[in-house]
């Protein structure tokens, strides 16, 4: 905890800067979303492609850990595996993900899996903290993240790079955008693929797991959109995304082969129109599969070899539409109305379970006043899900511009999430938990407060969070279950930053408590602290040297508590006209420390049942090369 407090008072998180120098409005209501409600009260961090591109052969949760202040982002085993996420104290499941406005959450499993994306297809990332269950709907608990790939651009456009590092990765993708006459069009492309680093030490492997004990990853994403310009402001939209990943799933034993062979498809098409002087008018559809065919060959101890799964599939697909309609009445929108259909289905072979077709159908309003120098938004969403009841939820937040150097922001809100498919309908394997389909789905209320105090170069945001969620979906005796008390989650921000011509230095801490009433531990899989540090010093207008560091607190899964350490790593890069050469050295120290835990089943070997601390990735050097025209 002192190295925490010692890093916040020597270094003052990136993105503290106010919302409009960051992010470039588009002229669509959805991906307008976002930057509104940061102007109407909540708390909101953008991350641009140009910090996404200096972490080099990183993955998405790298990149997110290091520059949004309150989330814990961490890969269970390297690069491209699933992940463990907490933001402001949450769980993962409390956790609305979206691409490009689409929703990525897994109802199958409650969570995400952004292993089969590439940081090189991305534009930025919009983080929204707290409770955004009226404009977004279910699982947006504790906040949203939308990831936002390569942009239409008006204008002929191209990029290409080229990468690699000492952990045996290689990376390349492109990018190239233009028009023809009234079309505006971009394709973007990446590969990635490595052969890993080893997850365990070698005491804790077993013979009878795979020689191989790295594990490796290969991932390629293509997308492209085209927009169609109209008279009268007409727009229509099409993206087209597809991802493919073949990720290697080690285990410290009884496996000798063992990957995810995964296909992603997202296909949306949107049309806007204003209706009257002062309406537009959005109609979106969209369709989304998600497929995973698992192999596995496992070896016991007589040497004996058994194919355990051979293409199993689990998966699912997602499709609906979406209606939204603005009135416009000054520079705030005064009016935001919306209606949406979901439509889910998904199943599971290697866990054994079908989720048949889910139906959700909402409406929902936000009212956004504004009295003198004070804005405000109130919002109500009603839901409708088929077999689970209907669900009614508000909320409210307002934003106070004293001057342009003092802003005082706040809001609050209900929200609910529906119980995932495995919690519904698991059935018990080695080391697994049985399904509840008696669950009900969770409700909450959220709160955040904030401050925004700027002085010269010098910025300071301190920001104050509570939660309370009843009938969270927890664990009880192999069994997924309500529990019967509210879980509540209280805790502060403080970010900080100060930047001159040539140099910029920010920070970050994080304090969240989450427990069950009555209960004195902290919910498993969720650190209390947090901290960020960020330096660049610009050399030249060509040289930029960095240096960041992550302070990822003590958290405790199976028992076994991992996490508590500092992890640093050094950046550079030199740009001479359209060339950027960019060196980073990642864990600098070469930290040997845990960031998950492998949690054995009941067929592994009588001396490797205990719970295995999985280690993070270990000090290694990249480089990256990048051509824009």
């Amino acid at each position: 905890m002192s190295s925490v407090l010692l890093a916040l008072g020597a270094i003052a998180i990136a993105n503290v800067n106010e919302i409009d120098e960051v992010i470039t409005v588009t002229n669509t209501l959805e991906q307008n979303l976002s930057l509104d409600q940061a102007k109407l009260g909540q708390s909101m961090v953008v991350i641009e492609r140009e910090q996404i591109t200096s972490f080099g052969q990183a993955d998405i949760n790298s990149i997110l850990a290091q520059w949004v202040p309150g989330l814990f982002s961490s890969a269970k085993g390297g690069r491209y595996d699933g992940g463990y996420y907490s933001l402001q104290g949450s769980r993962k499941q409390d956790i609305l993900w979206l691409l490009d406005g689409n929703r990525l959450n897994n109802r199958l499993y409650g969570g995400v899996y952004l292993d089969s994306l590439n940081p090189n297809m991305i534009e930025r990332i919009e983080v929204l903290k707290g409770g955004q269950g009226i404009v977004y709907g279910t699982s947006a608990i504790a906040g949203v993240v939308n990831i936002v790939t390569r942009d239409l651009s008006k204008q002929n456009s191209a990029e290409f790079s080229i990468g690699a590092d000492t952990l045996a990765s290689q990376s390349i993708d492109g990018y190239v955008s233009g028009d023809i006459e009234s079309i505006d069009w971009s394709l973007y492309g990446s590969y990635s693929t490595s052969e890993g680093y080893q997850l365990w030490p070698d005491e804790n492997i077993h013979w009878t797991a795979s020689d191989d004990v790295k594990r490796g990853y290969t991932v390629y994403n293509i997308g492209g959109k085209a927009r169609w310009l109209g008279e009268q402001d007409q727009q229509l939209t099409m993206l087209m995304q597809f991802n493919h990943a073949d990720l290697e799933r080690l285990r410290p034993y009884g496996t000798i082969n063992s990957n995810n062979d995964r296909d992603e498809k997202l296909i949306t098409l949107d049309y806007q129109h204003p209706i009257f002087d002062e309406w537009d008018l959005q109609v979106k559809g969209y369709y989304h599969s998600w497929d995973t065919y698992y192999n596995r060959v496992d070896q016991d101890e007589n040497g004996d070899i058994t194919v355990v799964d051979d293409n199993s599939y689990w998966g699912f697909e997602d499709y609906g539409v979406k209606a939204m309609a603005q009135y416009r009445s000054g520079e705030i929108n005064d009016w935001l109305i919306g209606a949406e259909l979901q439509q889910y289905r998904g199943e599971d072979e290697v866990m054994n379970f079908v989720s048949d077709t889910e139906t959700v159908q909402s409406v929902f309003v936000q009212f956004r006043p504004q009295i003198h120098l004070t804005q405000f938004s109130f919002g109500l969403r009603y839901s409708d899900i088929s077999d689970a009841g209907d669900s009614l939820n508000w909320s409210a937040s307002s934003q106070h511009e004293f001057n342009p150097n003092i802003v005082l922001s706040a809001s609050v809100g209900t929200g609910f999430r529906l119980p995932s498919a495995e919690e519904l309908f698991s059935v018990a394997e080695e080391g697994g938990v049985t399904g509840n389909s008696d669950l009900n789905p969770e409700q909450s209320m959220s709160a955040n407060i904030g401050l925004r105090l700027s002085v010269d170069e010098f910025t300071f945001e301190p920001l104050l969070f509570l939660r309370e969620v009843d009938d969270l979906i927890g664990i009880k005796d192999a069994h997924y279950v309500n529990l019967s008390e509210q879980v509540n989650t209280k805790g502060f921000e403080l970010l900080s930053q100060w930047q001159s011509d040539a140099l910029s230095i920010s920070a970050a801490l994080t304090y969240a408590d989450t427990r069950e009433k009555g209960e004195s531990e902290q919910l498993s899989g969720i650190p209390k602290w947090l901290s960020q540090v960020n330096a660049d010093y610009f050399v030249s207008d060509s040289i930029k040297l960095g240096v960041q560091g992550l302070y990822t607190g003590s958290l405790t899964e199976h028992d076994v508590e991992v996490g508590g350490e500092w992890v640093f790593s050094l950046s550079s890069s030199y740009t001479l006209g359209q060339h950027t050469l960019s060196l980073r050295l990642e864990n600098m120290f070469d930290v040997d420390g845990a960031v998950s835990v492998f949690n054995p089943g009941s067929t592994a070997p009588e001396e490797h049942r205990q719970p295995i601390p999985t280690l993070g990735t270990p000090r290694d050097l990249q480089f990256n090369y990048r051509y824009q025209m």
